[in-house]
């Protein structure tokens, strides 16, 4: 026994000087993982490779010496494949691209959320919103909608059964950069709600059909932003990016809620539900399924970009987002919200503002009860796509694009990990 306790006392000893020895030499030392999440770079970039400057593969490591535990993945084909089974310009198929970055997640003890993305099936914004309800007197659906969910919804959710359970449909639907007259949105990720009402029937339907169990789906995170909208780099432009929704013939299909207080995504978010009980068949499927086509509700929040934030408008952000759903689900509700992105962009703010607003971030999301988690957007910048958003610079050639530390790192790894 004496000398089992001296093995302990001499065993602890030497791990409080390896500890000391590591903080003196400067090296990080990984936060313990917890239930928040990050997101990196490019999956796959457009000659199908995994590894390149500021892949997420490269970053992986980074995500998880910051403490996260989940990782946020982009489903992008890319110009490398047409399609997810058939072998692409490298001889790859993209499944098997994206299996070995999928392995190597879940190997450090990440888990995915699995975006799917208009990157996710080849399209233009034409198709996608081809036959909409708003504009044209169609009911929302097309043949876009319909492979996507056939060919890459259905593909990947049994593809990665077993080892991603969470999948988040579409990317920012009410994004758009131009409203040339009342009631239509161009540019940007926009789809309009009755499309989108279709898109997660599919979804939700084809998926169960296949066979896939135990798959929870986010609705694509809706946009919210101050009311000037928010300055996004697209293609190498900027472009003044907006998400609140009005439309020319308001449906006024079920009970409502109270009109958005802030462009939180709320009215696109109840345009959504009307469009999907009148013309997708909501209610029906309701009745089928046990559900509406969703199983989270999925937001984005990109406010004060270029000042200090606080945790009051946070939470009316939050609220009014919440109050839409909650309007058609019930009070008693256990649908939740998921920020699937949030940040700050250290080419609008300072390095401590940064750190700052993620702190008041994190400690605003940690006592909404209805919030399930929440995302920072990105673990490090990408100087080639005007990103910089991320926990971490982007480094250069000379450093092998490691980069150094922000201040936002270190308040990332004591605010994040619960």
């Amino acid at each position: 026994m004496i000398q089992c306790m001296l093995y302990l006392s001499m065993r602890g000893a030497l791990v409080v000087a390896l500890l000391f020895g590591l903080l003196w030499s400067g090296q990080s030392i990984s936060a313990l993982q917890g239930n928040q999440g990050l997101q990196g770079g490019w999956a796959i970039d457009n000659s199908g490779n995994l590894s390149f400057p500021h892949s997420l593969q490269n970053q992986l490591p980074l995500i998880v010496n910051a403490g996260a535990g989940w990782v946020r993945i982009n489903f992008r084909l890319g110009d490398c494949y047409s399609n997810w089974t058939v072998p692409g310009c490298n001889g790859y198929t993209a499944l098997e691209r994206y299996d070995v970055l999928v392995n190597d997640a879940r190997a450090r003890g990440l888990k995915v959320l699995g975006l799917l993305s208009n990157e996710s099936w080849p399209g233009t914004q034409s198709e996608w919103t081809a036959n909409n309800a708003e504009n044209t007197g169609g009911n929302g659906d097309n043949p876009y909608l319909q492979a996507f969910s056939q060919q890459a919804a259905v593909v990947l959710a049994k593809h990665f059964q077993g080892r991603i359970d969470s999948w988040q449909v579409w990317n920012e639907p009410n994004a758009w950069t131009t409203n040339p007259s009342p009631g239509v949105y161009e540019g940007g990720s926009f789809i309009y709600p009755s499309n989108f009402a279709w898109l997660l029937r599919h979804v939700y339907e084809d998926t169960r059909q296949a066979g896939v169990t135990g798959i929870k789906f986010v609705s694509g995170g809706v946009i919210g932003h101050d009311p000037d909208g928010v300055t996004r780099t697209v293609r190498g432009i900027r472009v003044l990016m907006r998400g609140d929704y009005h439309p020319a013939r308001p449906n006024s299909t079920g009970a409502l809620p109270a009109p958005s207080a802030v462009p939180s995504g709320a009215d696109y978010l109840t345009a959504t539900y009307q469009q999907g009980q009148s013309k997708a068949g909501w209610g029906e499927l309701r009745q089928t399924l046990g559900s509406y086509p969703l199983d989270a509700i999925g937001q984005h929040l990109y406010i004060d970009q270029y000042g200090k934030t606080s945790g009051t408008k946070i939470s009316a952000y939050l609220d009014d987002l919440r109050k839409a759903y909650v309007a058609f689900e019930g009070l008693d509700t256990s649908k939740k919200t998921i920020v699937t992105e949030f940040g700050w962009s250290t080419a609008f703010v300072s390095l401590a503002l940064q750190a700052d607003n993620l702190k008041i971030a994190y400690s605003t999301f940690k006592v909404t009860s209805y919030l399930t988690n929440a995302y920072w957007f990105f673990v490090q910048d990408v100087p080639e796509a005007d990103l910089y958003y991320g926990l971490q610079t982007g480094g250069s050639v000379r450093d092998g694009y490691k980069g150094k530390a922000k201040p936002a790192f270190r308040a990332y790894q004591k605010a994040a990990t619960y």
